[in-house]
């Protein structure tokens, strides 16, 4: 049975805005910071078969297949960023499966990909451990996760830093997406949960993690634009590396 683990609800109302902000590259935490370290993180993916896991309208899974991955699939809970995931694709002449599924109970065969990749999924679930769990299923033996996500010991909210009271415990979010001046027009949940927690459910899961790195402005992007000053005032993200052990 799916375990529906995501707020499939707030996405799709949320969708055309999601579409937009990612479309015309106005995450500025993306396009300057992250997405560089996710595809880092992958390496090489010539000839690999790749999951996009919690791929949103798509874009990662084509970047990923323009470097070479394949197969590619691309796993959303929100039926509208899958239909604009296919519809870009095939626009775009890119060879990738899109569809709408929970990432906690993935459309995949046991060992069927090379590399699972992660990007700001972790965060939209209550529970993360099923996810992890069948990120390590469909991952063939020797096969990696790269999984970015918001940093446990720092990310409180928007405004403000975690409370160390409230840190060793799971802590629910909800705030609308403000980027670039551009509010979403529902609020979305997103859940926090002190590091132990996600070291835990990787090593249950029998993926050895290779990797804990944290994402962040580099001395060139701070001494060159004082947006990166002005909105990096903590350590905002943490991106896990694992290898699936035997």
């Amino acid at each position: 049975m799916t375990t529906i683990s995501r707020d499939r609800s707030s996405y799709s109302a949320n969708a055309e805005y999601w579409k937009r902000i990612i479309r015309d590259g106005l995450d500025r935490y993306r396009t300057g910071l992250t997405d560089a370290a996710v595809l880092e993180a992958a390496g090489d993916v010539t000839g690999l078969s790749v999951l996009d896991a919690g791929c949103g309208e798509g874009y990662l899974a084509r970047l990923l297949a323009a470097g070479g991955a394949r197969p590619v699939v691309g796993v959303d809970l929100c039926p509208e960023l899958v239909e604009a995931a296919r519809d870009t694709a095939a626009r775009e002449g890119l060879d990738i499966t899109y569809e709408t599924a929970d990432v906690a109970a993935l459309p995949l065969a046991d060992g069927a990909v090379d590399l699972v990749v992660a990007n700001h999924v972790l965060n939209d679930l209550e529970k993360p451990a099923p996810a992890i769990a069948e990120f390590a299923r469909v991952l063939a033996p020797g096969g990696r996760v790269a999984a970015l996500l918001l940093h446990p010991c720092f990310y409180g909210s928007r405004a403000t830093p975690v409370d160390v009271a409230d840190y060793y415990r799971p802590r629910r979010i909800e705030q609308h997406f403000d980027v670039a001046g551009e509010v979403s027009p529902v609020p979305v949940v997103a859940w926090t949960r002190p590091l132990e927690d996600f070291t835990r459910a990787f090593a249950a899961a029998g993926l050895g993690i290779t990797g804990i790195r944290e994402p962040h402005p580099s001395e060139q992007q701070l001494r060159d634009d004082p947006w990166w000053t002005e909105n990096f005032t903590r350590p905002l993200f943490m991106l896990i590396t694992a290898t699936r052990t035997a």
